[in-house]
C-alpha cells in the first residue's frame, strides 16, 4: 500500500511539473507581449504612416503647382512641404519589417547623399521608371533635395531649368510619382497584415517583437547614429566627409531632422502615440517588468541618454557642413552621446528582453 502511495505522489509531482513547463512555454516571461503589439499597431505605427502619406499627398500637389507655375514663391512652397514630408518620414524608416523589407522600402527613399551626377545624367537620358534598386542614389527624398536645392546655383537659375526644359519636369515628377508608388505598396501591405502582425506574440527570431526591436535597434545604429554623424563626422574613415550629410543642398536642416528622428526613436521607445501625448506599452514599461533590467534602472539610464543626446546635438549648427568644416569636435562629441545609447540597446535591453540580434555588425562596434 505505502509502495501504491509512493508511486501515485511522484506520478502527481512528474505531471505538476510538466503542467507548469509547459504554462512557463506558453507564458514567458509572464508580460503581455500582445499589449505592447496593440499599441505599435494602432497608436504608433498605423497613424505614422497615415501622416507619412498624408504629407506625401501634399508634398505632390507642391510639385504639381509648381511645374504648372514655375517660379520662386512656388519653388519655396514645394521646399516647404519636402521638409515637412522629411520630417514626417523619420517616425517610419525604422520600421524595415514587412512589405517595407521586402522591397528594401528605406533605401528607394533616402539614400544620401545623392548622386547629382546620375540624376544629370538620368534627366537627359530621360529615364522616367526609377523603381530599379539601381536608382536608389536618384531618387526619392535626397534627389528631391538635389532638384529643388542643388541643381543650379540659386533659385532663379534652378526656376529657369524647369521653365525652359521639359526634361527636369519629367524627371521631378518621376521622383514623387516613385515615392507615392512605394509608399502605397509598403501601406496596402501593412494594412492587410496587420493583425497578425498583432497576434505573433512568440518569443522567437521571426516574432513581432523580436523582429520590430532588432528593426528598432538597427535603425538607431545604422540609419540614425552611422548616417547622420558617424559617416559624414569621419568617424568610420579617414577623415570627415562633409557632403555625406542628410540634406546636403538645402543645407540648414540637417539638425532639424537629426532632431526629429531622435524624437522618432525615443518615443518609440516610450510607447508615446503618434498623435497625442498618451503613452501606451512599449520597450520601457516592458523593461521596468522584467526583473533582469535592475528594477527600472535601465530604463532610467536610457532615457537619460536620450536628454543627453538631445542636448549634444541642439549645441550644433542647423547646417551639419558648416559644423564639420568649422568644428567637428563637436559633431563627434554628439556621436559619443548617441553611441551610449546603442550600448544600452544591444546589449543590455536585448539580454533583458532575451532578443537575439538578426543583423551583422559592418562598422566593428
Amino acid at each position: 500500500m505505502k509502495k501504491i502511495i509512493y508511486l501515485l505522489t511522484i506520478s502527481l509531482l512528474i505531471l505538476s511539473c510538466d503542467t507548469d513547463n509547459n504554462e512557463e512555454d506558453v507564458l514567458g516571461d509572464g508580460y503581455d507581449r500582445q499589449s505592447v503589439l496593440i499599441n505599435w499597431a494602432d497608436n504608433i505605427i498605423t497613424p505614422a504612416y497615415e501622416n507619412f502619406n498624408i504629407s506625401l499627398q501634399s508634398l505632390n500637389e507642391s510639385v504639381q503647382l509648381f511645374i504648372s507655375s514655375p517660379n520662386e514663391n512656388n519653388l519655396n512652397a514645394l521646399s516647404e512641404q519636402w521638409l515637412t514630408a522629411y520630417l514626417k518620414w523619420q517616425y517610419i524608416e525604422m520600421f524595415d519589417f514587412g512589405f517595407a523589407e521586402v522591397i528594401n522600402f528605406k533605401n528607394k527613399m533616402n539614400v544620401y547623399p545623392a548622386d547629382s551626377d546620375f540624376i544629370d545624367s538620368n534627366i537627359i537620358s530621360e529615364i522616367s521608371d526609377l523603381n530599379n534598386n539601381s536608382y536608389n542614389d536618384a531618387r526619392g527624398f535626397p534627389a528631391l533635395d538635389y532638384m529643388l536645392h542643388g541643381i543650379a546655383p540659386n533659385e532663379a537659375s534652378i526656376v529657369l531649368l524647369y521653365q525652359n526644359d521639359i526634361r527636369y519636369i519629367n524627371y521631378l515628377v518621376a521622383i514623387i510619382d516613385n515615392m507615392i508608388y512605394n509608399t502605397n505598396l509598403v501601406i496596402e501591405d501593412w494594412t492587410s497584415n496587420k493583425s497578425d502582425f498583432i497576434n505573433n506574440t512568440d518569443n522567437t527570431a521571426t516574432s513581432s517583437i523580436n523582429k520590430v526591436t532588432n528593426d528598432y535597434i538597427f535603425y538607431y545604429e545604422k540609419g540614425f547614429r552611422a548616417n547622420k554623424f558617424g559617416i559624414p563626422a569621419g568617424v568610420f574613415s579617414s577623415s570627415p566627409i562633409p557632403t555625406s550629410v542628410e540634406a546636403f543642398y538645402k543645407k540648414d536642416v540637417s539638425q532639424i531632422l537629426a532632431l526629429e528622428a531622435l524624437q522618432a526613436c525615443e518615443d518609440f521607445f516610450i510607447g508615446k502615440h503618434i498623435d497625442s501625448d498618451l503613452l501606451g506599452p512599449s520597450f520601457n514599461s516592458y523593461l521596468d517588468y522584467l526583473p533582469s533590467s535592475s528594477d527600472g534602472i535601465l530604463v532610467t539610464d536610457i532615457l537619460s541618454q536620450f536628454s543627453i543626446a538631445r542636448d549634444q546635438i541642439n549645441l550644433l549648427d542647423n547646417n551639419f557642413v558648416n559644423q564639420i568644416e568649422s568644428n567637428n569636435i563637436d559633431m563627434l562629441y554628439a556621436y559619443d552621446a548617441i553611441q551610449l545609447l546603442v550600448v544600452y540597446f544591444k546589449v543590455d535591453m536585448l539580454q533583458s528582453l532575451a532578443v537575439s540580434v538578426d543583423y551583422i555588425d559592418a562598422d566593428g562596434d
